[in-house]
């Protein structure tokens, strides 16, 4: 018995010794805590930037919901952000705003979040929202009728007036027979007609609750002390009932369903197949995903795209793949076609391409180069805390954030069995939902096979897979938002590190300026360079060859005279590195990015692209034909005609309405011409570079001296091109462009432009621009029309300019066809009331506080400042400029904003363009009224 008290005084000692040592917490790496409640917490410590990301995730999405009710996930989303009794509708977003937030919602298939990005002693701001809106939320009756009609305007925004939003809500009809994923994240429009208010709260206290709920942090805490802040919100949140569990799922599909869509949108016949595939856990994902790399992905190395565009030259662009999704999704694959490609022809060959995957084992090379492109970029992808936040919480909602690293040791572990295993298991006729999208007019049916005469896309970059999130606002960058924050004082606020001190420059001997910056994040190295000659004279003007740099980039990006393109995209895509030229008429940028080991690879293979490119008569012509494509597309969109309808008018007679190619300035490019305006403006001395990585700063100036100092100029340094000045619009206008396939409409509003756009106007442009227009939820233009009224889901606006001090201030938003009055009015009374009454101390204020909040966010990552050095440069400001930016946000006054107001909005002389379903005397009179 004494031997028994002995050994228990033992264990009590122990335990409380080991009680009271503190959990060492590591830096980077991932912690799951949970509550009693139920709420599981995932925290990540990470010390680079004084902010917090905080998003709540609930385990309940679209696949969640039955036919009747559609939408209902995402109706809840909007309506938890409408108001409890301690924070009403719009306090939440402004609180959130006031202190330098960043916030937003989304709704997806299988999941929906909440997230904020605060400064770090704001962060039980986030808390005490969230944690009210899990469980207080009113949902007004009033409310909620109001809020329908903003999701029905985000309807016919995302889905209704956009091919692309019909052909992906088709497919996912017709190619679902059972499962959720058939319906839409939005829902149907009749189910959220008939929606009640009390449905969505029964739906918002089923689902929403701790238990069902995921909470990740990320930032600049230390974790013991957060635990105690989130048991403090948290903890005292009951218990929710018990989520039901999803019981349904697909049926194995067995015959071929195929559905066709004609829409004025489609300027190029494009082709689309969907095959049903397993979700991420299961064990054939890995596989599939190096499958997109080999097959599918968007890059001139997958065997598709090779096919397709480079040997056959029978489409645009050929690209697909999948998501990561909790349940089984669908493979997708979308071919744009060139105007004299037949549809039977291309759909024939991309199962000739399947069948070689499934008869024949893929190389080693070939299996190698698509792991290196997996390893690059889970190496390279997540440095943000917003980016690692969002990863943590989707891997922790569908498995677990632990199968992270068990899928990225999966795809590892593939073998080129298992490539033709899954091809064979999941690619097969009758496996298939094909979508034929084609425009309207006369053009190549399926079955008649009749010689099509009409389009082609206009930009065959845009091909994107959908990600499936239907956000509460329009996504913004942190760079984009400018919006809110206020305390007594702004001495709370949170100041930005300086970047001067971390940039070192140097000047090689050739006259190249390299400025470096060192980022120890990730084993990686990026170089980025800028040619800065003025304008770019031949690429102007109707006597010139519009259009002649973009084809230049193209030319370019063929590779290096050294090698074949075969060789050069094989060497790229195995190794792998990024190395790519860009240019417009303004300037002429390259940028290179790969892994610290790859660097020399990059660096040869890359300046060669520099020094000495390959243009190859065949190329050269094939890319034209490319081109011309595009322009003879570029107006046959509708809302492409009126938005250029409105710049040309704004910008008559100046280069800025003279820089799109067309067929003739494209025709008239030759061989001689390109590698003419290559030798003149690849210039050293008009060059910057920027590098960026895990080395010194001495290591990266030893690495530019290396690789740059003899590049030499092939030509004299050609004169410095000023812009000419643009002359001022006369008078107003309101052009409506009709389409009956749009279900709303999209208003542009442009004032006639400037010559002396200032860079010291900025920050007070700035200010005016969140205080008038800048947020749909706490501007004047965003409260009124959107939270009020439900007339539209967002507004954007900005001063647009250039570096050349020249531009003009734009509005766009849309709206259902019978809104469009009140819309534009609604536009105009707040810009006058803001220049005849100016604003308020409050309102000046919130906004310089909001945007001083934010500064840190613009140089979170080494990453982020680096791309502010290389804005910088480009804008031909000095390194400090933006160390400066706070002061000279602090003496913004309101005279300063009404100032630029009156400048700016000339109110009599303006031009609207309406695009949608209205006819041009369904605005007639309404010119008068504003």
């Amino acid at each position: 018995m004494k031997k028994l008290q002995i050994i228990f005084l033992i264990f009590l000692l122990t335990s409380n010794f080991l009680l009271s040592q503190k959990i060492k917490y590591e830096e980077g790496k991932i912690y799951r805590h949970k509550l009693d409640n139920g709420l599981v917490v995932l925290t990540m410590e990470r010390h680079l930037a004084p902010y917090i990301y905080h998003q709540l995730t609930y385990r309940v999405g679209s696949r969640n919901e039955r036919l009747g009710i559609t939408g209902i996930s995402h109706v809840v989303e909007h309506m938890m952000f409408k108001g409890t009794e301690k924070y009403p509708k719009g306090v939440a977003s402004k609180t959130i705003s006031k202190n330098g937030g960043v916030f937003n919602a989304f709704t997806m298939n299988d999941m929906t979040s909440y997230y904020e990005y605060l400064p770090k002693n704001k962060i039980e701001l986030a808390m005490d929202i969230e944690s009210d809106r899990m469980m207080n939320c009113v949902f007004n009756p009033e409310e909620f009728k109001s809020e329908i009609e903003v999701i029905l305007q985000e309807r016919r925004m995302r889905t209704e007036s956009t091919s692309n939003g019909i052909a992906h809500e088709m497919m996912n009809a017709i190619a679902f027979d059972s499962h959720p994923n058939r319906d839409p994240v939005i829902g149907w429009p009749q189910d959220l007609k008939s929606m009640t208010r009390d449905d969505a709260y029964t739906y918002y206290k089923t689902f929403y609750t701790p238990n069902n709920a995921i909470l990740v942090l990320v930032g600049d805490f230390e974790t013991e002390k957060i635990l105690e802040l989130v048991k403090k919100y948290y903890e005292k949140i009951p218990k929710g009932p018990e989520v039901p569990q999803l019981k349904v799922g697909e049926q194995n599909q067995i015959v071929r369903k195929t559905f066709t869509l004609y829409h004025n949108d489609i300027t190029q016949p494009t082709l689309r197949m969907a095959f049903h595939i397993p979700n991420y856990e299961h064990p054939d994902a890995p596989a599939l995903k190096l499958v997109q790399r080999i097959f599918s992905a968007k890059a001139r190395s997958a065997r598709l795209y090779n096919r397709l565009v480079e040997k056959e030259k029978v489409a645009t662009m050929a690209a697909g793949g999948f998501g990561f999704t909790k349940d089984p999704t669908l493979y997708q694959i979308t071919v744009v076609l060139k105007p004299e490609a037949n549809v039977d022809s291309v759909e024939k060959i991309v199962w000739e391409e399947i069948k070689k995957l499934q008869d024949s084992l893929v190389t080693e090379r070939e299996l190698q180069k698509a792991k290196n492109r997996f390893r690059f970029d889970e190496l390279t992808s997540y440095t943000k805390n917003a980016d690692i936040g969002s990863r943590i919480s989707m891997y922790e909602n569908y498995v677990n954030y632990e199968f992270i690293d068990t899928f990225s040791n999966r795809v590892k572990a593939v073998t080129r069995e298992d490539i033709q295993r899954v091809m064979q298991k999941y690619f097969n006729p009758e496996q298939v939902t094909v979508a034929y999208l084609y425009p309207k007019g006369p053009v190549k049916k399926q079955e008649e096979k009749e010689e099509e005469e009409n389009g082609k896309e206009e930009s065959n970059e845009k091909i994107e897979l959908y990600d499936g999130k239907f956000f509460f606002k329009m996504p913004e960058e942190i760079f984009d938002l400018m919006n809110q924050i206020s305390e007594e004082d702004y001495k709370d606020i949170l100041r930005p590190i300086p970047i001067a001190p971390l940039v070192k420059s140097t000047k090689l001997k050739n006259g190249i300026t390299v400025y470096t910056i060192e980022n120890h994040l990730t084993p990686s190295i990026y170089i980025g360079g800028v040619i800065q000659p003025g304008y770019i004279e031949e690429a102007i003007g109707n006597n010139n060859k519009p259009g002649i740099v973009d084809l230049m980039m193209d030319v370019i990006n063929r590779g290096p005279k050294s090698m074949t393109y075969d060789e050069f995209v094989e060497k790229a895509s195995f190794v792998p590195f990024q190395f790519s030229v860009q240019g417009n008429y303004r300037r002429i940028y390259f940028q290179g990015y790969c892994l610290k080991e790859n660097l020399d690879e990059m660096m040869k293979t890359g300046l060669d692209i520099l020094k000495a490119p390959r243009f190859d008569e065949k190329e050269i012509e094939e890319l034209r034909s490319r081109h011309l494509i595009q322009a003879q597309n570029r107006f046959k969109r509708t809302s492409v005609k009126a938005f250029y309808y409105m710049f040309d008018k704004i910008f008559k007679d100046h280069p800025y309405s003279q820089y799109l190619s067309t067929e003739e300035s494209l025709k008239k490019i030759s061989k001689q011409d390109l590698m003419d305006l290559w030798e003149k403006y690849f210039q050293p001395k008009l060059m910057s570079i920027v590098i960026l990585g895990d080395y010194s700063h001495k290591e990266m100036q030893k690495i530019a001296e290396k690789y740059f100092s003899d590049f030499k100029a092939k030509k004299p340094l050609p004169d410095y091109k000023v812009m000419p000045k643009v002359k001022p619009l006369e008078g107003k206008e309101i052009k409506v462009f009709t389409e009956k396939d749009y279900t709303q409409c999209t208003i542009n509003i442009g004032f006639s432009p400037f010559n002396d756009i200032l860079p010291e106007e900025e920050d007070a442009v700035n200010v005016l621009n969140y205080i008038l227009a800048s947020s749909a939820l706490t501007s004047r233009i965003g409260v009124n029309l959107r939270d009020k009224q439900g007339l539209i889901y967002g507004i954007k606006s900005e001063l647009w300019s250039t570096t050349d001090g020249i531009g003009y201030w734009k509005f766009n938003t849309k709206t259902a066809p019978q809104n469009v009055d009140k819309v534009v009015k609604g536009i105009f009374f707040e810009i006058k009331n803001l220049i005849e009454n100016g604003v308020t101390d409050e309102e000046l204020k919130t906004a310089k506080v909001r945007l001083l909040s934010l500064l840190p966010l613009y140089v979170e990552t080494p990453d982020d400042i680096a791309s502010r050095v290389f804005d910088l440069i480009t804008d031909q400001k000095p390194i400090d400029y933006f160390d400066k930016k706070a002061d000279r946000i602090m003496k913004v006054t309101k005279e300063d904003v009404v100032r630029l107001a009156k400048k700016y909005f000339t109110l009599d002389r303006f031009i609207i363009v309406i695009d949608g379903p209205i006819e041009q005397k369904d605005v007639d009179g309404l010119l008068e009224q504003l």
